[in-house]
């Protein structure tokens, strides 16, 4: 088990801690049996990664001691056993200040502790899972057989029921006996939202039953404790309500995101990584039209000055990202550029009349844009019927602009208008990093789709053409 994979840690900062309490020392009395390592790692988790707190060495292989001149952030921590990579969780109560752990490397899954009763109390409480899932292993089993044999087993039936009731039972004991602490915080954090029952037709009941979900998803989690950074709870709940209750478009995730930065935003650690890791995730995504995201997050976040542990050049060049991008993002109309014939005449890509107009952004000794330039002719070829035009600019400028025009007749492109700019002025609207650059724009040049391969345009604008289709209205 790797330490960057397996580390499960539950950090709980209980509201109300004093500077007295934080500065008390914290030390942990290891004592191993059959360990035949002088080395333990102690880690723990920091949103979705996690990280190495701490390296023990022992001289005589079985007795270690973590410890800390102030008192550690309370939460679940472990340990990872050398060379094995096997593990043991252990909590960080914030009172406990001397605790003893004794295991056997044999049986490293059942850790005995001395000075930390919710440590105890955790382990007994793994114990009585585990029991009871072995119970309700058998119970399903004799379901399964019984519905295949046409047959009901309500004995079963009630066992599960039963066993149910048990867990839930245990758990509100525990929430009870512990209140605070980092035992009831994952309690709480990994229990299941309870959907009630709703009536009406199976598709509106489905409705229903989502928006409750969904509305109701961060019901068990505490997000005025700053804990939740330190957890696995924490980044899992925003993954999934981000990737599996949001819709794949941009304009869902932006206000998915909103709402995510929000419910941190009085935990600084936590604010900050989760935008950053945000900001970090979309500008680096290559999904169409999602660097609408990325634009989003630099104008309200960064830009707006509530992101102040970034400053200077770092800041700068992704504000001039986001303008950039801006510009050209998927629903907007294209800006207007003008660019030359190769006798000099102007055009300006806005005084195009087409149904549809596709921009391609090409140059000469461009590897790609050979590639797929075969594919753009077939496209033009097969669709000029349906009124539409491809406007090429050559990207070269200066004495390279030269290149452009034989390299045209090469690559049979003499049905573009085809275009460019001794000094590449378009650059000033829409700013071109790479080749080929691919828009398809409608009539009234507002742009349907962009950074598309050129092997891909038959089939996109096949997708095109029958969404519009699908809203003309029926006669």
């Amino acid at each position: 088990m790797n330490i960057y994979k397996s580390l499960l840690s539950v950090i709980f900062w209980a509201l109300g801690f004093t500077l007295t309490l934080d500065a008390q020392s914290y030390e942990l009395n290891i004592k191993a049996k059959n360990y035949l390592s002088d080395t333990i790692i102690i880690g723990n988790y920091y949103g979705e990664k996690q990280i190495v707190r701490d390296t023990l060495i022992s001289k005589d292989k079985s007795s270690f001691i973590w410890k800390e001149d102030t008192m550690n952030t309370p939460g679940m921590y472990i340990l990872l056993l050398k060379p094995s990579n096997s593990s043991i969780q252990f909590f960080v109560s914030g009172t406990d200040r001397k605790v003893t752990l004794e295991f056997d490397a044999k049986d490293a899954q059942n850790p005995k502790f001395k000075g930390s009763p919710e440590n105890q109390e955790f382990y007994k409480y793994m114990d009585f899972l585990k029991d009871r899932r072995v119970q309700a292993d058998s119970a399903r089993a004799r379901i399964t057989r019984a519905k295949a044999a046409n047959k009901t087993d309500e004995e079963s039936n009630s066992i599960l029921t039963k066993l149910d009731k048990d867990v839930k039972e245990e758990q509100k004991k525990l929430l009870t006996t512990f209140p605070g602490t980092v035992l009831s915080l994952m309690l709480k954090a990994s229990t299941d939202i309870e959907i009630p029952e709703f009536t009406g037709d199976e598709k509106d009941v489905q409705l229903q039953r989502y928006k409750y979900y969904k509305n109701h998803f961060f019901d068990n989690l505490d997000f005025q404790n700053k804990a939740l950074l330190r957890t696995p709870f924490l980044y899992s709940k925003f993954d999934q309500y981000l990737n599996k209750l949001t819709s794949p478009l941009p304009d869902s995730i932006i206000p998915t995101l909103d709402l995510l930065l929000s419910k941190v935003e009085q935990d600084k650690d936590a604010y900050r990584y989760f935008l950053a890791d945000y900001l970090n995730k979309y500008a680096s995504m290559k999904i169409v039209g999602h660097d609408a995201v990325y634009v989003h997050l630099v104008d309200k976040y960064y830009s707006a000055g509530k992101a102040p542990w970034l400053k200077g050049e770092s800041l700068e060049k992704m504000v001039e990202n986001a303008n950039d991008l801006r510009p050209i993002l998927i629903g907007k109309i294209i800006p207007d550029i003008t660019t030359y014939f190769e006798d000099g005449k102007p055009i300006n890509l806005h005084s195009i009349k087409a149904k549809y107009t596709v921009v391609v952004f090409w140059a000469p000794d461009c590897g790609h844009c050979k590639k797929i330039m075969p594919e753009v002719v077939k496209f033009y070829d097969n669709n000029k019927d349906k009124d539409v035009k491809i406007f090429s600019v050559c990207t070269k400028s200066g004495e390279k602009l030269a290149t452009c025009w034989p390299a045209i007749q090469e690559k049979n492109m003499q049905g573009f208008i085809n275009t460019g700019d001794e000094y590449a002025r378009f650059n000033q609207k829409i700013r071109v990093k790479s080749t080929p650059k691919i828009f398809i724009l409608d009539e009234s040049k507002k742009i349907l789709i962009k950074d598309i391969g050129g092997e891909d345009l038959e089939k996109i604008f096949g997708e095109i053409l029958k969404e519009k289709e699908g809203e003309k209205p029926v006669k």
